[in-house]
């Protein structure tokens, strides 16, 4: 299907595998990532919110990536410091400290201090198709002085937001939409987007916390 030019996904293969679940919650199948958006195939990947918090005035602000130019998949938009999808069999706290190495040059041993913060969940439209996604949120408090630095070539610069900042970022569709998604659920877990300065803050919600009628792994 690949050789044929089959989908157009295919054109953005990976050589990366991610599992498919059965009921008992047991690995059934693996399928290349690039064929997952074909198949309606329930993905997993791991975001962490890396930020800063002025210790005199409490202040926080976000630490966010600018996607490289060369990336096959939204070149050029803002993600987290670090992000990535869950395969090859690897779990979220393994995948969340190679992601924070691999992208953003932070040790293991910072990496590590990351607390879990839940889940999104939605589904991704795009041309290539419907796909549904559990994305593991962390968020990660670094060192005032700490900076990130592109490593591997997915991320080419760093920024470092103010709340404000990103808010203004989020409204002029500079993230991708769900980076945009998981930088949203940290502000509202936060107290920066409240019912009191989003009329549709139940809505968005409800839509970052979509249930997906297929089967979730017993653990990753």
């Amino acid at each position: 299907m690949r050789k044929e030019k089959t989908w157009a996904s295919l054109a953005k293969w990976r050589s990366e595998l991610y599992p498919v679940y059965d009921g008992s919650g047991s690995v059934a199948v693996m399928i290349e990532r690039a064929a997952s958006y074909n198949f309606g195939i329930r993905t997993y990947g791991v975001h962490i919110n890396g930020y800063v918090k002025t210790e005199a005035t409490g202040e926080i602000r976000m630490w966010v990536g600018r996607r490289s130019q060369h990336k096959p998949t939204w070149p050029g938009y803002l993600d987290q410091i670090a992000a990535g999808g869950i395969g090859n069999g690897m779990g979220v706290w393994e995948s969340m400290v190679k992601e924070c190495g691999e992208e953003a040059g932070i040790p293991a041993e910072l990496a590590r201090r990351a607390r879990y913060a839940g889940t999104i969940q939605y589904f991704t439209r795009s041309g290539l198709g419907l796909q549904p996604e559990t994305q593991y949120v962390l968020d990660l408090e670094l060192p005032s002085d700490f900076v990130p630095v592109p490593t591997d070539g997915e991320v080419e610069s760093f920024l470092l937001l103010s709340v404000e900042e990103t808010l203004e970022q989020l409204k002029r569709g500079d993230f991708k939409p769900n980076c945009a998604a998981c930088a949203v659920d940290f502000l509202i877990r936060r107290g920066f987007i409240t019912p009191e300065n989003e009329p549709d803050y139940l809505a968005i919600i409800d839509n970052l916390h979509c249930a997906l009628p297929y089967p979730p792994p017993q653990a990753i």
